[in-house]
């Protein structure tokens, strides 16, 4: 589970993203899950799960890496109590803003830190409701607990904060860093199978309404969608929606100088967008580089985002070594 940076003194944190949708009386139903969670570890997906599958994919690194039936009863007992929690929200805040139909989309952002020798640093979550923020709960040191009921909600009392409190402490953080530590165990010994590879990206945000068709190609052709991780489209917290799809590529693919492209249609674009890279353009030293450098070194990031008139922007980086 975790969160997309690094701390100094902290390894990779893990961050889920669950996402509630209601719908008034009568409305015709979605065909989308009324609840989904996605498990990331430094910004790549590694675990979903939704209430209409009841189980989780793994969609890491090694796509055949299979969830252990520890980790399915751990994730699904977590997951319960969010969605518990979520619904409870729901109903406080149906009645504070009056709501009576329409599609409402609560989501929630729940993440834990561990310092380098293993040992848990803290736990968090943060919830927004149609993306307006409501509330916030962090324990920390082992013996800290707050909790931010935000403008929406009504605080906690003494027995509902200590409530809280022990369950963060004693349930919630537990099962967070175990998982945590077992998925970086898993994706570092992926990694040193892909020494030496290479890491294309394409990344969207800032669009709405969530339907987007993104598509990597290669040399004019769409990669098939096994070799690829990601490809969720995940709520961004502001209202709007991110999707990410990534490709390894090895160093013997790299000197083939294919060309690599990101196209995407959207709603608010007038006409399909294209970014492409071609290997090979840059000079790469690889003898000089470091394991971390040489799967940074190439990395494609296509990020573009949509305005109200239905415009877009785009920007292509490849980072350089020192």
């Amino acid at each position: 589970l975790c969160k997309g940076q690094v701390l100094r003194g902290y390894v990779p944190n893990g961050t889920l993203f669950p996402t509630w949708f209601t719908m008034g009386p009568g409305q015709k139903k979605y065909t989308f899950p009324e609840f989904t969670v996605v498990v990331m570890l430094d910004d790549v997906q590694v675990t979903y799960y939704d209430s209409n599958m009841k189980h989780f994919i793994y969609r890491g690194h090694n796509t055949s890496d299979k969830i252990h039936e520890d980790e399915a009863q751990d994730g699904a007992y977590v997951f319960r109590i969010m969605y518990h929690h979520m619904k409870e929200r729901y109903f406080h805040l149906k009645h504070h803003l009056n709501l009576t139909e329409g599609v409402q989309v609560q989501q929630r952002m729940a993440g834990c830190e561990m310092f380098d020798n293993g040992e848990p640093a803290l736990i968090m979550t943060k919830n927004t409701f149609n993306a307006v923020f409501v509330d916030h709960a962090i324990y920390y040191n082992m013996t800290h607990f707050t909790y931010d009921a935000g403008q929406l909600l009504q605080g906690w009392d003494g027995m509902r904060q200590l409530q809280e409190k022990i369950l963060y402490e004693n349930v919630l953080l537990t099962l967070c860093i175990r998982t945590l530590k077992t998925i970086l165990e898993r994706e570092r010994r992926t990694k040193r199978f892909l020494e030496g590879s290479f890491q294309v990206s394409c990344l969207a945000f800032g669009f709405y309404p969530r339907h987007i068709n993104m598509t990597l190609l290669r040399d004019g052709q769409p990669v098939a969608e096994q070799e690829l991780t990601g490809g969720e489209v995940l709520p961004s917290g502001d209202g709007t929606y991110q999707l990410r799809k990534s490709l390894e590529v090895s160093t013997e693919e790299l000197k083939k100088r294919h060309n690599y492209t990101c196209t995407a249609s959207h709603l608010s674009l007038d006409n399909k967008l294209d970014v492409s890279w071609e290997s090979g353009t840059e000079r790469v030293h690889l003898s000089t580089l470091s394991v971390l450098l040489v799967m940074l070194l190439v990395l494609f990031y296509w990020a573009f985002s949509f305005v109200s008139k239905g415009g877009c922007k785009a920007s292509v980086s490849i980072p350089h070594s020192k």
